[in-house]
């Protein structure tokens, strides 16, 4: 060889070198990188329960099940089987295997035929980032290859090797619309990819050559050998020991998909409806407030009750931690699933009356004011108001009751003379600032109707309203996700007021019904505040501690009305029960400012010397008013009774000069809407000064006879109807009244405040 010929090889191939160098600088330079495609492709929304436990995914956008998790979650033997089949020197190339290249093209050239490719992870995870439609227009023609070559060079620069291995196995296809290691693993073997064995891992690894021709529960036999191939190669190269592989050889396949995790659906809902916080490592990974075990334990007491309801009639509920705000369970709707009209609704959002279960906030309010303590009297006597009258549940009057009582009772007279004294716009718009946000309309709308049930809220504005309660009237905004963004929690009520109203409602004694039997002697505590709508549609229970609210709603999702749907009966077994296998918790201690003072035991106001008993009972410091005792007087140098006009007719003292014969039940000129469904219901007849028995007469016909302090029940024909009354002095009284039944011909039309309700 002349020395001419060398010096024109080297100057030549130094040429070509330069060329092909600049050639590759500038492809290198040109051919873009799909780097939005490979990280934005659409996922399978994923939720986490608070302990980080996968419970519920949905199909992505592009209709697949595909759920992206960090290489650290996807267990010891996936990613090792993965590079260790598909790409061995992954870690020591630079995007380019050229040992592999090398081999293809000698192999392919001699054989004349593509024998075997010289595809490296890198390359792979490039090709899945092209649509599915560019990838089939390109095939796998030489340019093709060599293009996404120079872009697995340049995503080697931009990307670390675990970051272009985790990429991959979250976008691998494993047959059908299943994308990624952990929709596979969840799919295949019902369980997240960190816990898959070797065998299983192999598997799913040995699927990536072929995903459809070697799924598992079309293809058992194909899927077994290919799997078992890859399980002697690891044995040979030494990444699986003998027993290893001996004992990932025997693991059994997967005969069939199993059901992707969809727990909590309309939880699930809510959470995808209000979107990720920022804070997020994944768009399409939401870590909820939800713990699974509460979870499972609220739908089983649901799921429990509802198989003793008519198939129309549902229940749902919510739990609040009220530590944290957060919901740790969620049922929208007891029947979810079955199939039943309205099943899937989220019966959680849907506005509904709420019964009484409103009405510890007008005392809160009055007590906040220094207006009413426990021990201050009430009268539950007839109040008429626009020729109506508000009636208690079991249609009685109880005349002169301490707060105390009548909140415990739910007595709507007294709820109501409570919401005049303090006033409709101050309690509307505490209820508001607790988060009962769908009291939209203003005071006067709702009137007197506003503290018995006569408005719409929901499951999760009642849950929120309580938990603040529980809280002692600290608020705080609920959230469905872990590190939510919220404000700080406001005050809104005084500890001291709130404290009161849950001392009242601490029900013992209803509570020990539901403790084990072998627990009767531990009466565990949490309070309760039940509702019952108008014509028996909506049954509520809203029940807490210092560590949990619970807030349950019985009804049909169509409003239809069922004479189960009372609260105590319907909803507060299923609330109390909740709190029992939620974990029972200490008890509030007493408030800074709530302070036991003497009071008048009739009056409940500070006594005088005409008062002749006394107790003790809670007030708060500087904000309780001090007026004493106005019942008790000293007349002659002995105590007698002054009645307040509201109570005068029920004073049992002879030394008060007793009035001419009334009735006071049913109210003069006023109309009675009788519940569609309550065959039963009765009308209480009473009158007041009377002497000895009295005889009642219906439209001239007598109907039936009590003593004078005792109430006649009667049920009423509809119609206008003359009812009058007679005693044993020879007195006598009358009144015309109207009984309306709904839904028949000539009702009247003017509307009637809710009936009495608990």
């Amino acid at each position: 060889m002349s020395r001419d010929f060398l010096k024109k090889f080297l100057i030549y191939s130094s040429a070509l070198s330069a060329l092909c160098a600049a050639l590759f600088a500038f492809l290198l330079y040109t051919i873009p990188l799909p780097l939005e495609a490979l990280t934005d492709r659409p996922s399978s929304p994923v939720l986490y329960d608070s302990n980080g436990r996968l419970f519920h995914m949905r199909l992505s956008a592009d209709s697949e099940w595909r759920a992206s998790i960090p290489l650290s979650d996807m267990g010891q033997w996936l990613p090792l089987v993965a590079v260790a089949v598909e790409d061995k020197r992954f870690y020591s190339h630079a995007g380019v295997d050229p040992l592999a290249l090398l081999r293809a093209v000698w192999q392919n050239a001699t054989r004349l035929r593509v024998i075997s490719g010289a595809s490296t992870i890198t390359s792979q995870t490039i090709r899945m980032a092209v649509s599915e439609r560019e990838a089939t227009k390109r095939g796998r023609v030489l340019s093709v290859k060599f293009r996404e070559f120079i872009q697995a060079i340049k995503l080697e620069r931009v990307m670390g090797k675990d970051e272009i291995l985790e990429a991959w196995l979250n976008s691998a296809p494993f047959g059908g619309n299943i994308r990624g290691v952990q929709a596979a693993s969840l799919i295949y073997f019902g369980k997240p990819a960190r816990l898959l064995s070797p065998g299983e891992a192999c598997l799913l690894v040995g699927m990536l050559k072929g995903p459809s021709l070697y799924r598992p529960d079309r293809h058992p036999e194909a899927a077994r050998r290919r799997r078992d191939f890859v399980i002697g190669r690891l044995e040979k190269r030494g990444v699986f020991s003998q027993e290893e592989a001996r004992k990932a050889l025997s693991e059994p396949l997967p005969s069939q998909w199993k059901r992707p995790p969809d727990r909590a659906w309309h939880f699930a809902g809510q959470v995808l409806a209000r979107g990720a916080s920022d804070s997020e490592s994944y768009s399409s990974s939401y870590h909820t407030t939800l713990d699974l075990e509460s979870q499972t334990k609220l739908e089983a007491l649901l799921h429990r009750a509802a198989a003793n309801f008519p198939p129309f009639v549902t229940a749902a509920a919510g739990v609040v931690d009220n530590a944290t705000g957060g919901i740790i369970a969620w049922v929208g709707n007891a029947r979810f699933g079955s199939g039943v009209s309205g099943s899937w609704v989220d019966c959680a959002l849907s506005p509904r009356s709420p019964g009484s279960a409103l009405k510890p906030f007008a005392y809160i309010r009055a007590f906040d004011q220094g207006l009413l303590t426990p021990s201050s009297l009430l009268a539950d006597t007839p109040l008429a108001f626009s020729g109506r009258a508000p009636r208690n549940f079991d249609l009685t009057y109880r005349g002169a009751v301490s707060a105390r009582v009548a909140l415990y009772d739910s007595l709507n007279a007294p709820a109501v003379r409570v919401l005049r004294m303090v006033g409709s716009d101050s309690v509307l718009r505490l209820m508001r600032s607790f988060g009962l946000s769908g009291l939209t309309e203003s005071a006067s709308h709702y009137g007197d109707s506003l503290i018995l049930g006569g408005c719409e809220v929901s499951v999760l504005q009642m849950l929120e309203a309580y938990s603040s309660l529980a809280n002692g009237g600290l608020h705080r905004e609920l959230v469905f996700l872990e590190n939510s963004r919220s404000q700080p929690p406001l005050r809104l009520a005084s500890e001291a007021a709130v404290w009161m109203a849950t001392d009242i409602l601490d029900n013992k004694s209803l509570l020990s019904v539901f403790a084990r039997e072998s627990e009767r002697n531990y009466i565990w505590r949490a309070a309760l505040k039940t509702g019952t709508s108008y014509g028996l549609r909506d049954a509520w229970a809203c029940a807490w501690t210092p560590r949990f609210t619970v807030v349950v709603w019985v009804g049909a999702p169509s409003g239809e009305s069922w004479s189960g749907l009372v609260g105590a009966g319907a909803a507060a077994p299923i609330a109390l029960s909740t709190l029992r296998v939620l974990g029972v918790s200490s008890w509030y201690e007493r408030p800074e400012g709530l302070i036991s003072r003497e009071v008048c035991a009739l009056s409940g106001r500070p006594p005088t010397a005409a008062c002749l008993s006394r107790r003790l009972e809670w007030s708060i410091e500087g904000v309780t008013r001090t007026t004493p005792c106005d019942i008790h007087v000293l007349r002659n140098g002995q105590s007698a009774l002054l009645w307040p006009n509201s109570l005068s007719a029920r004073t049992p003292l002879a030394d008060v000069a007793r009035s001419n014969l009334t009735i006071v039940s049913p109210l003069a000129e006023a109309t009675y809407y009788m519940a569609p469904l309550a065959l039963e219901q009765k009308i209480p007849l009473r009158s007041e000064g009377a002497n000895g028995k009295v005889w009642w007469y219906l439209d001239g016909r007598f109907i039936g006879s009590v003593s004078a302090t005792d109430t006649f029940f009667y049920r009423f024909p509809d119609g206008r109807h003359s009812l009058s009354v007679s005693d044993g002095a020879g007195g006598s009284a009358k009144t015309i009244f109207n009984v309306v039944s709904p839904g028949k011909k000539g009702r009247v039309t003017e509307p009637l405040l809710p009936n009495g309700v608990l």
